[in-house]
């Protein structure tokens, strides 16, 4: 079982991937402090004196970016298990100094339909890597393993 976290439509993305997916992209957008203890605090050593303009930290595949950022990058991997998968999936990390929020935007293309989608999550409070949404993710997906009915799957 794989919980979708923050990640949301990810029912309607994974019924239209089996149609044809044209082109399938996560951008993931946190506060630099969020960044901490990733490889992006290597390669942006002024990773928290970060001013002005956004930075992306990665651009890639999302097989790349969940290899490289495994805490960071679960929504990116989740969206391409759901649709286009890990290798045909884009996947996007960006710094934001002026962000507040953990940011998730969505697009995705294909035969069936086009979807595009933005969600400002709050950061965990014990774990700015990560949304608060996500342990409530967790137990939403207990819940429906003992449930007489479920709503998506």
């Amino acid at each position: 079982i794989l919980c979708t976290g923050s990640m949301p439509a990810v029912d309607w993305m994974g019924s239209a991937s089996l149609a044809d997916c044209e082109k399938v992209l996560v951008t993931q957008t946190k506060p630099p402090k969020a960044w901490l203890g990733t490889p992006a605090e290597h390669d942006h050593p002024d990773l928290l004196e970060i001013k002005g303009e956004p930075r992306v930290l990665f651009e890639g595949s999302s097989r790349d970016a969940a290899s490289t950022y495994p805490k960071n990058a679960n929504v990116a991997a989740m969206l391409a298990i759901a649709t286009a998968g890990l290798d045909q999936t884009r996947t996007r990390l960006v710094a934001d100094p002026s962000a507040t929020s953990n940011k998730v935007e969505i697009l995705f293309k294909g035969t069936a339909g086009n979807i595009e989608v933005r969600v400002e999550a709050a950061p965990s409070k014990t774990n700015p890597r990560t949304s608060a949404i996500v342990a409530l993710s967790v137990v939403k997906a207990i819940r429906k393993l003992c449930c007489p009915v479920v709503v998506g799957l």
